[in-house]
């Protein structure tokens, strides 16, 4: 009798009561609804990451085209709100000549357009493209050597200026940095670099 005792009173021991089996389900619930957050979250946080450096990667190629553009450029004109100037069309185009370039905003968009310097019969006619969104308005601003500070207008008749600053102002994070560039200087640039050769003993 005392051994049937002892022998049902392990087999309840070994066993769970019903109030353990729900503790244990809800603790596993729990789990599974963090991890399934976990993931979702890391999801997310991927998806932004992928976003944001396609964004930057985009900010970066049109910050090199104006710079380019910029830096090639001649007789400047521009005001706070417009830049005009006379220079080569990138080598992408496949655009040959001079080109008279205008950078202005319209609409929230940043546009850049061209036209032919000078017009010919194989010209083609002007032309426009968006170099960005989310753009209210630009401004520009002019430092020349002998200034002491920014100006809203470039020189009539004058040499270019020695510094020019873009600054877009916008209605959203995805719109371009400031940026400041140096004409002369980095028109320069690429031609010392040319004039290194082989030396002659």
């Amino acid at each position: 009798m005392q051994r049937r005792d002892q022998r049902s009173r392990q087999e309840r021991a070994a066993g769970f009561t019903l109030l353990e089996m729900l503790v244990a389900l809800s603790i596993l619930g729990l789990i599974l609804v963090a991890l399934t957050n976990g993931v979702r979250f890391a999801g997310q946080a991927w998806e932004v990451q992928e976003r944001n450096s396609s964004k930057r990667g985009d900010t970066e190629a049109v910050q090199n085209i104006l710079r380019t553009l910029i830096a090639s450029g001649t007789q400047f004109k521009g005001t706070s709100s417009e830049l005009s100037f006379v220079g080569e069309m990138p080598e992408g185009l496949a655009r040959g000549g001079l080109y008279d370039i205008v950078l202005d905003s319209d609409d929230g968009r940043l546009m850049l357009s061209w036209k032919p310097h000078f017009k010919g019969p194989s010209q083609s006619d002007s032309a426009s493209t968006e170099m960005g969104r989310d753009v209210e308005d630009v401004r520009l601003a002019y430092h020349y050597a002998n200034s002491k500070s920014w100006e809203d207008i470039t020189h009539e008749n004058g040499p270019p200026p020695d510094l020019i600053r873009l600054e877009f102002r916008a209605s959203r994070l995805s719109a371009l940095p400031p940026m400041l560039v140096a004409p002369t200087v980095e028109r320069a640039a690429p031609a010392s670099k040319e004039r290194v050769g082989p030396v002659i003993k």
